[in-house]
């Protein structure tokens, strides 16, 4: 299983080489950079020198890069980023910032990148496909790089709703992140055997609380089962918040038990945790 962080674990601070260098000696290799301002300032053209710098110095894998869907302006300030904005002017202001995020395939490879289709509890109307394929056609042609599209609380963004636009588009290598504490306020059940790659975090099913998984009330070894019975082969990216890494440590230990002993024997597995 190939393990891996998203910075966000660290949002209420900016993103540095030393932080990246903290999170690297705690036992990450995988990184996922979330490019929301001001925790990424990807505008600050020699940050993303330096970051590229650093990851081809310590020979680490491309990392994801998860596309900015808002701006933390202030205190109380938030400037959502959307592709699916009803107004044109907004719509490519989003993208300009989107663009700008991805100036960083300049100084380093980028696995893929994880894109929000529309704001959270956002309605779905028929135009949302087309200013989504309009918006990942642009990321795609601009950087050359994979789009995984997240499931998030809207209903645009379901994974129901997300597979009929991958069916629509037609877009090669369209992918799917499927966002565990999201999938759990969704109530999602099933739909994982086009998952691409993930987030993972928990809740207590009232609210994006961005915990570590086994903190809130997922039921993890059912989520294990269903990724393995649909033969998941992609990274499993943490995006907890709180910046306690050692409780990665324990977390990734957990998950790769249930993994093991779920692909041992699935008839045990499911009479143990009484799937």
């Amino acid at each position: 299983m190939q393990f891996g962080i998203s910075t966000q674990i660290h949002r209420s601070q900016p993103v540095t080489v030393d932080l990246l260098e903290s999170t690297r000696k705690a036992g990450y290799e995988h990184f996922e950079l979330f490019c929301n301002r001001p925790h990424l300032d990807f505008h600050n053209r020699s940050l993303l020198r330096s970051i590229g710098r650093w990851f081809k110095e310590n020979s680490l894998p491309a990392p994801s890069l998860h596309l900015p869907f808002i701006e933390n302006a202030g205190p109380t300030q938030r400037i959502w980023i959307s592709v699916l904005e009803p107004e044109r002017r907004h719509r490519e202001a989003a993208l300009d910032e989107i663009k700008r995020s991805l100036e960083f395939v300049d100084h380093l490879p980028l696995a893929y990148v994880v894109m929000h289709l529309g704001n959270p509890n956002e309605t779905f109307t028929p135009v949302a496909f087309e200013y989504a394929y309009a918006a990942v056609s642009q990321v795609r042609a601009f950087a050359g790089v994979e789009v995984m599209i997240e499931n998030i609380p809207n209903e645009i963004s379901t994974i129901e709703r997300i597979e009929e636009f991958k069916s629509l588009s037609q877009v090669p290598d369209l992918g799917i992140c499927y966002d565990t504490g999201h999938g759990h306020l969704q109530g999602i059940s099933g739909g994982f055997e086009n998952i691409r790659t993930t987030h993972l975090h928990d809740n207590h099913g009232e609210k994006d609380e961005h915990l570590w998984p086994f903190e809130g009330t997922l039921n993890w070894p059912a989520l294990v089962e269903k990724l393995v019975l649909a033969k998941y082969k992609g990274p499993l990216v943490f995006e907890a918040r709180g910046e306690d890494l050692s409780k990665g440590s324990e977390a990734r230990s957990r998950l790769q038990d249930l993994w093991d002993e779920a692909e041992n024997s699935m008839e045990e597995y499911r009479l143990k945790y009484s799937l």
